[in-house]
């Protein structure tokens, strides 16, 4: 029954007139229109893909780890880069592979949003949230027979999304457990990336969080090949390439450096001396980065341990909702010895 009214809701959206249907459906609809994408062809874009790309060769085999138990189910396994790009695909039989070449659901289409309406990793990597789209919900009319869920995946180093990881079968097939299955998928590639980074991104993301944590404006930590940038200064639209050059050109010595649109940040090596190991941006408008970790040059010169004190600090008073002896109690020290890290590692 809701597949008939799925198909007349559908009906109903191309006709122009009113349509049931649920919201983020309703919402992607309403993008692919605006985006001008053909509901009746396929049409899809093609491009060159990475089939060696550092998400898939990690992402791969933890799909390939659940491919046995997928076996005689009609069921495909697939990831997409962050751009939409398929890159990799595994069918559990080879009707399916058919099927699936047939509607040009193959590595190295284009399933973005914007180029192929409504799907699950289109609008997954739109909303950067878990996305089910089922028979006649997804935009274009050949994919009615389908269904997919798909989840963003976002590097545990960078915090961006790395790729995004799918699950298709025929919409008939469709049940609850197909959420249930993309999200243990996610949660283990996640594992995999994070044992994957190197020591010196390990090492990056502490000295990340342990600034962040201690700084009132935006935070961002890069060396020659990563950056590490959450909401607040992704906002910002900053080129890693752009940033790490004028990084560069300042040297290790430097405390402060001007960048575009007014913008300045204030260095704090990962190595105090060199820059090699990446550096600490703390970001703000006008001369003068504030925040508690641009004060001083404390926070540059804290060791692995002390930075490691600080993120468990933080991570504490975090869980115990800013009470300082309820946190104190749980780090096992007097509430004065608290305030006494509080004030040396300049947490407020």
């Amino acid at each position: 029954m809701r597949s008939v009214e799925t198909r007349l809701a559908w009906e109903s959206f191309q006709s122009g007139a009113q349509a049931r249907i649920r919201q983020e459906i309703f919402a992607s609809w309403r993008r692919s229109r605006s985006n001008g994408v053909d509901p009746d062809r396929l049409d899809l874009a093609h491009g060159e893909i990475d089939v060696r790309s550092p998400f898939v060769r990690v992402a791969a085999p933890v799909l390939l780890g659940m491919a046995d138990l997928l076996t005689g189910s009609d069921t495909s396994l697939a990831l997409a880069d962050p751009d939409g790009f398929l890159t990799w695909r595994w069918e559990s039989e080879q009707t399916l592979t058919r099927a699936l070449d047939r509607i040009e659901f193959e590595p190295g289409s284009q399933v973005a949003e914007q180029s192929a309406g409504t799907n699950g990793i289109g609008v997954a990597a739109t909303t950067r949230r878990p996305s089910i789209v089922i028979g006649a919900e997804h935009y274009k009319q050949p994919w009615h027979p389908w269904a997919c869920v798909a989840a963003p995946v976002v590097h545990p180093i960078t915090r961006r999304v790395a790729g995004v990881v799918n699950v298709a079968c025929h919409a008939d097939d469709a049940n609850h457990l197909l959420l249930v299955a993309v999200r243990a998928l996610v949660d283990g590639v996640t594992t995999a990336l994070r044992e994957a980074a190197t020591s010196r991104q390990r090492r990056m993301l502490d000295a990340h969080l342990s600034f962040r944590s201690a700084s009132a404006g935006p935070v961002v930590t890069l060396d020659r090949q990563t950056m590490i940038v959450e909401d607040e200064a992704a906002e910002l639209g900053l080129d890693r390439p752009a940033l790490w050059a004028a990084v560069l050109e300042a040297g290790p010595s430097a405390s402060e450096i001007a960048l575009a649109d007014g913008l300045r940040a204030r260095l704090y090596p990962v190595t105090p001396g060199r820059l090699e190991d990446g550096v600490v941006l703390v970001l703000a408008r006008g001369s003068a980065p504030g925040g508690a970790a641009s004060g001083g040059g404390a926070a540059a010169s804290l060791g692995p341990l002390e930075r490691a004190e600080v993120r468990v600090i933080t991570d504490t008073l975090a869980e115990c909702g800013g009470n300082k002896s309820e946190a104190a109690a749980r780090l096992g020290i007097s509430r004065g010895t608290l305030y006494q890290r509080l004030r040396r590692y300049r947490l407020g």
